[in-house]
C-alpha cells in the first residue's frame, strides 16, 4: 500500500469538492470549503494540535498544493462553521473502508476531562463558558485509571480494522448500554439488533452491555476481568444454531 500524504489528500480534496455544493464567490475567500475540510485532515495527520505551527509547517510542505493559506482566526472560524460538513464527509470518507460492512464492531468509551479540582469547576461555572461547557459537563468515574473527573465521556463504534462507525460524546452519567444501543441504531446494519452476527459487540471490562457477561479473570489473578465474552440470551441460541 502506497503511503503518500500528497495522494491522500489530493483525493480527500477531489471526494469533498465533488460532494460540497458550490457556493457565490467571494472576494475575501482565499480558500473554498473543500480547501478548508482538507487542511484539517492534514492537520490531523501531520499530528499538529496548535493551529498557528500547522499553517506554519503547511506553507513550507504544502506550498505545492495550497498556494494561498488562511490567517489562523480565518482558519479557525471556518472550521468551526464546517463542523456538521466534516462530520457528514467523515462517514462519507467511511465507506470507502471495507470495515464498513463489518458484522463485527468494538465499543469503548473514554473520559474527557475538562477539570478535576473543584476550585478549576467553580472557575469555569463563573466564566463566559458556563453554557458552553460547565451546563453540559458532569461527574463520572474512569476505572481505568480509578479516580474521578469532571468533563465528558466519548463512546466510539469502530469496526475491527479501525473504521469509525459511529462517535458520540454524552454526559459521564449516561449509561453505556443505553448510549451503545443509540449508536447502533444509526450504524448500517446487515441485519436486526438481535439474532444475527451484526449484533455481536465487543467491549472491555466497565461497559454494561445487554446480553453480553464477562467471564474469566486475568492471568494475573487480579480483579481486572478478561477481554473474553460470553454471549446470553436469544443471541446464544442464534449463535449455536449458526455454528452447527
Amino acid at each position: 500500500m502506497l503511503a503518500d500524504l500528497d495522494l491522500l489528500l489530493i483525493a480527500v480534496f477531489c471526494t469533498a469538492d465533488d460532494l460540497l455544493p458550490e457556493k457565490a464567490k467571494n472576494a475575501k475567500r482565499k480558500i473554498t470549503d473543500a480547501e478548508v475540510v482538507t487542511l484539517c485532515v492534514a492537520q490531523a495527520i501531520m499530528g499538529i494540535p496548535s493551529d498557528q505551527r500547522f499553517l506554519a509547517v503547511a506553507a513550507k510542505r504544502l506550498c505545492h498544493l495550497f498556494p494561498a493559506l488562511p490567517k489562523r482566526p480565518g482558519f479557525h472560524k471556518r472550521r468551526g462553521r464546517l463542523t456538521d460538513t466534516i462530520e457528514a464527509l467523515i462517514a462519507e470518507f467511511a465507506r470507502y473502508s471495507p470495515g464498513w460492512d463489518d458484522d463485527l464492531l468494538l465499543v469503548d468509551s473514554t473520559p474527557v476531562e475538562c477539570a478535576r479540582s473543584r476550585e478549576t469547576v467553580k472557575r469555569g461555572g463563573a466564566s463566559s463558558l458556563t453554557d458552553a461547557i460547565a451546563d453540559a459537563a458532569d461527574y463520572g468515574y474512569c476505572a481505568s485509571h480509578s479516580r474521578y473527573f469532571w468533563g465528558f465521556r466519548l463512546h466510539g463504534l469502530f469496526a475491527c480494522d479501525g473504521t469509525p462507525r459511529a462517535l458520540q460524546l454524552t454526559s459521564p452519567k449516561d449509561g453505556e448500554r443505553d448510549v451503545c444501543l443509540q449508536m447502533l441504531a444509526r450504524v448500517t446494519r446487515t441485519g436486526a439488533l438481535t439474532g444475527r452476527p451484526a449484533s455481536w459487540n465487543s467491549s472491555d471490562r466497565g461497559a454494561s452491555l445487554r446480553h453480553v457477561r464477562p467471564v474469566g479473570r486475568s492471568r494475573g489473578g487480579g480483579d481486572r476481568e478478561d477481554r473474553t465474552h460470553e454471549i446470553t440470551g436469544p443471541e446464544a441460541q442464534a449463535h449455536q444454531a449458526e455454528n452447527q
